[in-house]
């Protein structure tokens, strides 16, 4: 009996953490979070880089300031990018001559500006995060610490677990 209880005690405690440290994706971000800051950080400083940061922990550089609106959760949006990993190599693109440059050119992909919804988990959470703070227009770089990415699970093959990754992003339209 006494066995028993103390087992019950140590799932309860077990859960309890769990609960505390999960993030909307069952994951425990943070010390992950932490080792990818350290790599962020470096990054901006090996490449004398200033970005703000977001409460999130997505590192953003506005580079060109858009004049139109910031979408809201719920729009379209139609954002050019490219997909890269600190070391500059490219994963991937919507820029047809960015992926030929690049070496990662499909021939049965259709490269054109990519169009989701804003704010409803169509894309990586550091795009749904970082979309929101442009103006149409605009273009910006984000870091995004794994979470924010693909996170533990990685993208199939083609980016690691845990791994930071940036995104060179311009804001073209905003539907509706």
């Amino acid at each position: 009996m006494k066995r028993g209880f103390l087992l019950l005690i140590i799932a309860i405690a077990f859960t309890a953490c769990d609960k505390e440290c999960t993030n909307e994706f069952g994951e425990c971000p943070e010390k992950q979070l932490k080792e990818d800051l350290v790599i962020i950080e470096s990054y901006l400083e090996d490449n004398n880089l200033e970005a703000e940061v977001h409460s999130s922990g997505l590192h953003y550089i506005i580079e060109e300031e858009g004049t139109g609106e910031k979408p809201n959760n719920g729009q379209q949006v139609v954002v050019d990018y490219v997909g890269r990993f600190l070391d500059g190599r490219v994963f991937d693109t919507s820029i047809d001559s960015v992926a030929r440059a690049e070496g990662v050119y499909n021939e049965n992909r259709n490269y054109q500006p990519f169009q989701f919804t804003l704010g409803v988990g169509a894309v990586v959470s550091g795009w749904d995060i970082g979309i929101a703070l442009l103006n149409e227009g605009s273009k910006a770089q984000f870091i995004l610490p794994s979470y924010l990415g693909y996170g533990s699970n990685g993208s199939g093959g083609t980016i690691p677990a845990n791994t930071v990754i940036m995104f060179e992003v311009e804001l073209i339209d905003i539907k509706f």
